[in-house]
């Protein structure tokens, strides 16, 4: 079947290039604060073909030319011809295509058709295989537009306010708008997350001051639950643009709201899953690379969706010359070579590492240039060094940075022994900075890591411990340490965000102290849908109150109220409570180990490749379900095969 296709990369590129620019804030744009690249204006694509004869057609977004036939001399030329008669034999057809307002790309059918079959390059002799995806299967619809859907929603409730009318859609979404029977000259639209900035003319994020035509504004996709409107004959109408997933992944127990901060969760991280996997639908509407590294674990217990992961992993990777960290994050370009091979270990493809390696390599070629002596990447100008919102002692080396680092080269010498391109150096690397951290940065008197040991100053922090914890080979006593230390010492700084809160929670559910989850998930996400969220927070304080909820960044309405990784949930019960991960490639081999926590009763379901796993455990007994060979069910120290379509059953003593 004919499909689009296009030079590997440049739809995401193009797409990239979209999503960046469109965010708004009060009133102006806001361009994007790193480095974007474009697609290539000249494209050709070429294949070897063998036909009894006939006919092909050629769409293209672009001017186009055809050639046919393998040499410069016995060529024959069709220029912009569309419709094309090929005699029967073997022949080479090639398409070049110039397209300087989006990107070249072309769709054949007929006697010949487009398919990952093809070549192309950017007239350079680097023949690539093409790049395409099967929803493009339609001469009709381009990739130049993203395929979204489309569904019209209706507000719930109208309200006379002073100067205008305040429309209430019920619950947050993301939607293009259309204003009608608007009688005045000029028309205010502030789009509100909550109720308060809807109504704050000078401090609503999104929002416009307009003259309409034939009493009409038309707005393209915002983030709102709320639509302020500075005219009372206001009438509003709504379409919710979403990407159309399938859920596969399910969670359910006998605690409502447990439940409900599942649900919630799952429609949270829909709203972000569209071109790419955004951090947040109002602000900023971008993709950054450790958001997206988070984004990856919960699309795994939720959607599965194997093209999200990888058009995202493209876009974060950019193109050559690569001289910019990620996102200008030196530790999102770690978490971004650490995705790609943890994309195989979840998929088993093998063929996009291989479509993705001269990136790769030009990524870690970066890296490798801005190492020290000692092996050790320190901040250089231009760098934004992170980790977490947190204040850390950043003096010179920072120990988070290079266990990152450390994984990224064991990362990227894996991801060469799958493609087979040997890299023994990069391995040796990382084995030398493993050795390194521990001997710069594990304080033998405290018996955890700190910071820096280049400022004397031995400050403990969570973030570090922790990565320390997830990433380095560290003993169980080690282990032991860090969490008894670190993480269960109030004394050591607590992390205030979602984001490292999804690590910290992690180390408990390993630590074999599951009941933690249920009490975090009460605590802070079930406090959070108390004050009527209908999306999750990208951070919530529970002892603030009213609008001090929204305000971030020293603004009122700043802070996201929907935002992916706060959709971590989806991901902690599946992998804990249900207790399905992947211990192979693929999920060839995997394993069930259910932690009832303090739940009495729960079951769930978990997406697999090739299928879905379903767990169903209360106080008498453990029930599981697998489509696929390769399971293993562990209760109490016991394994239990689990065979493909059966149900094992394992009653609790």
């Amino acid at each position: 079947m004919a499909q689009w296709i296009w030079k590997f990369g440049e739809f995401e590129v193009y797409h990239n290039l979209l999503v960046h620019n469109r965010r708004q804030q009060y009133g102006y744009a806001e361009p994007v604060v790193w480095k974007l690249y474009a697609p290539e204006p000249v494209v050709r694509f070429r294949k070897r073909v063998m036909t009894t004869g006939g006919v092909f057609r050629v769409r293209a977004c672009g001017d186009l030319s055809v050639e046919v036939g393998d040499a410069p001399e016995n060529q024959v030329k069709y220029g912009g011809q569309t419709e094309i008669a090929l005699e029967p034999g073997t022949v080479t057809v090639t398409i070049r295509v110039a397209n300087m307002r989006t990107f070249p790309c072309i769709y054949v059918d007929g006697v010949i058709e487009s398919d990952a079959s093809w070549m192309a390059d950017d007239l350079t002799e680097q023949w690539a295989a093409v790049g395409t995806y099967a929803r493009f299967g339609s001469p009709e619809e381009t990739p130049e537009v993203f395929p979204f859907s489309y569904e019209p929603i209706f507000y719930q409730k109208k309200e006379e306010v002073e100067d205008g009318v305040l429309f209430d859609f019920g619950k947050e979404t993301f939607a293009r708008t259309r204003f009608s029977g608007l009688t005045k000259e000029r028309v205010r639209v502030q789009f509100g997350e909550s109720r308060e900035e809807a109504l704050d003319a000078k401090w609503s994020v999104i929002h416009f001051e307009e003259t309409p035509e034939d009493g009409v504004l038309s707005y393209r996709p915002y983030a709102f639950r709320y639509l302020f409107v500075s005219d009372r004959k206001a009438e509003v109408s709504a379409e919710y643009e979403f990407l159309p997933l399938e859920y596969k992944g399910a969670f359910r127990c006998g605690e409502d709201m447990v439940n409900r901060v599942w649900d919630v969760a799952a429609y949270t991280f829909h709203l972000n899953c569209r071109e790419f996997f955004l951090d947040g639908i109002k602000r900023d509407g971008w993709v950054w690379a450790a958001d997206a590294y988070q984004s990856l674990f919960v699309n795994r217990y939720l959607f599965l969706d194997q093209e999200l992961e990888k058009r995202t992993l493209i876009a974060l990777g950019g193109k050559k010359p690569f001289c910019r960290h990620v996102n200008t994050i030196m530790d999102y370009t770690f978490f971004w070579m650490i995705s790609l091979y943890e994309y195989y270990v979840t998929y088993g493809d093998r063929e996009f590492l291989e479509q993705m390696a001269p990136q790769m390599d030009e990524v870690m070629a970066f890296c490798l240039g801005r190492t020290d002596a000692d092996g050790f990447v320190r901040e250089r100008p231009g760098d934004w060094v992170f980790i977490d919102w947190a204040p850390m002692d950043k003096t010179g080396a920072l120990c988070g940075e290079q266990i990152l680092y450390a994984k990224a080269l064991e990362c990227y010498g894996r991801i060469c022994e799958v493609i087979g391109k040997e890299d023994r150096e990069c391995k040796e690397r990382a084995k030398r900075l493993q050795e390194a951290v521990f001997e710069k940065f594990y304080d033998p008197e405290k018996r955890v890591f700190v910071d820096s040991y280049e400022s004397g100053k031995r400050n403990v922090t969570r973030q570090s411990n922790i990565l320390s914890y997830l990433f380095l080979p560290c003993s169980e006593e080690q282990k032991k340490d860090i969490y008894e230390r670190v993480v269960l010492n109030e004394e050591v700084r607590q992390i205030t965000t979602p984001y490292f809160k999804f690590y910290e929670n992690q180390v408990h559910c390993k630590e074999g102290n599951p009941w933690l989850l249920e009490e975090s998930i009460r605590r802070y996400y079930g406090s959070m849908l108390e004050t009527g969220a209908t999306t999750l927070y990208e951070e919530y304080d529970p002892n603030r109150t009213g609008a001090e909820h929204y305000a971030m960044y020293g603004n009122p309405y700043e802070k996201s109220l929907c935002h992916a990784w706060s959709a971590s949930p989806i991901y902690l019960l599946g992998a804990y409570r249900l207790g399905v991960r992947n211990t192979g490639i693929a999920y060839e081999t995997f394993e069930v180990r259910p932690q009832a926590g303090d739940l009495k009763e729960f079951s769930g379901r978990v997406p697999v490749v090739g299928g879905a796993v379903e767990v169903h455990v209360n106080e008498r007994e453990i029930r599981v379900r697998a489509d696929v060979p390769g399971g293993t069910l562990w209760v109490d120290g016991r394994g239990y095969e689990l065979r493909a379509g059966e149900e094992r059953r394992v009653s609790i003593f």
